[in-house]
């Protein structure tokens, strides 16, 4: 089986290790990655190295990478000087990679693309008969954009939904494919609800990286609350604010960690003074973040699996999510932490209460987070995927062969 992967997302790295090491990767076409014997510059700032240290593809040689850099490149500069906006510097990001990319595809038995950067790839691809693998990080854009125009409603806002400017072209991505691989059941049902075909859609859950999350040595005594993911309508941070400000509550701490996206930084600012922020941090820095807190909060409105919740939990601590993030299929309600209803600030209000009234059970809590995150790593995730491999090279062209729960958890 010859297989091609095409991912400008970091974590597929884990994918493309998992795949070489089948014998099963041609090639892995990327954008930035440190290879074996590779470092991060030195003129570079902190910040800036601690993210590309966090890019380091293991075990997979550099004749099999292709690295394109440039598309990245131009959608985070050009819009930091202001020539476009953030959602355009997306769209040519997503173009670009996907264009420079064709003259990487060959003659292969699967190819596997990540959706939004491989539209052109994966008709090349499916011209050469090979069978197309499209997987999806996020719901369907269906569902993620009538919750945030319910939202931004709800919050007086102008609804923005990234992604809109490309959106035709992730449905052709879909329409094109012949499996499409989520990371939940929750991402999975919108798909479903969308009329596609149950037996096509695989779960594929992702995982963590253990070495890099870990409990710490000591316990903090301060009842600190962390929040670290973009600050957006869609992540539903506002409910975390009001359930810690209204009244405020006592004897704690909010962290809150992550880019802001312009459009909320007026609800921010209708909480000035009540949290920290501790700005945006690399991912290897996480770790100490985490080393600090009590509990871990993520009440997502859209969100198809929250890496940062995994994290959290291989660091050992309880969690409280919503039932509209794919994390909470790894999530026991009251055994890991807490699952409760999107928009319900009085349940995350109840959870913290209970957590910081109770350490004892918050400390158990966190010991089974952190033994229900051992088990997610990513060794696992890619052993999931090239199960997944085996049972498309058997049932090439046919979707319904497949059993489509081998990589459920």
């Amino acid at each position: 089986m010859r297989s091609i992967l095409l991912s400008n997302i970091p974590h597929y790295h884990h994918l493309a290790e998992a795949l070489y090491g089948a014998g099963i990767l041609d090639r892995y076409v990327t954008s930035t990655a440190l290879l074996e014997g590779q470092s991060a510059p030195k003129w570079m700032p902190r910040v800036w190295r601690r993210k590309i240290e966090g890019r380091r593809l293991k075990g997979v040689p550099q004749g099999v990478v292709r690295q394109i850099r440039s598309p990245e490149f131009l959608q985070r500069s050009l819009p930091k000087m202001k020539l476009i906006s953030p959602e355009r510097g997306d769209w040519l990001n997503n173009h670009l990679f996907d264009r420079l990319a064709r003259r990487s595809v060959e003659r292969c038995d699967i190819f596997h693309f990540v959706s939004s950067v491989g539209l052109h790839c994966a008709r090349k691809a499916k011209e050469f008969g090979a069978t197309i693998v499209c997987d999806v990080r996020q719901e369907h854009p269906a569902f993620q954009r009538r919750i945030l125009e319910e939202e931004a409603e709800r919050f007086g806002l102008q609804a923005q939904v990234t992604g809109s400017t490309y959106e035709r072209k992730i449905i052709e991505e879909f329409e094109l494919a012949d499996f499409i691989v989520v990371p939940s059941v929750h991402a999975k049902r919108s798909f479903v609800a969308e009329g596609f075909a149950p037996e096509n859609i695989l779960i594929l859950p992702y995982g963590v990286e253990l070495s890099d999350f870990h409990p710490p040595a000591l316990v903090p005594k301060a009842f600190r609350v962390i929040y670290a993911g973009s600050l957006t309508l869609r992540k539903g941070a506002q409910y975390l604010l009001e359930a810690f400000t209204r009244p405020k509550l006592s004897g704690a701490e909010l962290i809150l960690a992550g880019p802001i996206d312009p459009s909320f930084k007026p609800i921010l600012a209708r909480f000035e003074g009540s949290f920290k922020y501790a700005g945006v941090l690399p991912k290897l820095d996480l770790q100490a973040l985490y080393a600090t807190a009590s509990v871990f909060v993520l009440p997502s409105l859209a969100d198809s699996f929250s890496l940062a919740t995994l994290e959290a939990m291989a660091c050992g601590l309880p969690v409280i999510i919503t039932d509209n993030t794919g994390a909470a299929d790894v999530v026991e309600d009251g055994r890991h932490g807490f699952v409760v209803p999107i928009r319900d600030a009085s349940a995350i209000r109840d959870k913290l209460e209970f957590l910081r009234d109770n350490p004892q059970s918050r400390l158990e809590m966190g010991a089974r987070a952190a033994e229900r995150a051992g088990m997610m790593s990513w060794a696992r995730y890619g052993s999931k995927a090239i199960e997944l491999y085996g049972q498309m090279e058997r049932a090439p062209g046919t979707p319904t062969a497949l059993n489509t729960q081998i990589a459920a958890i």
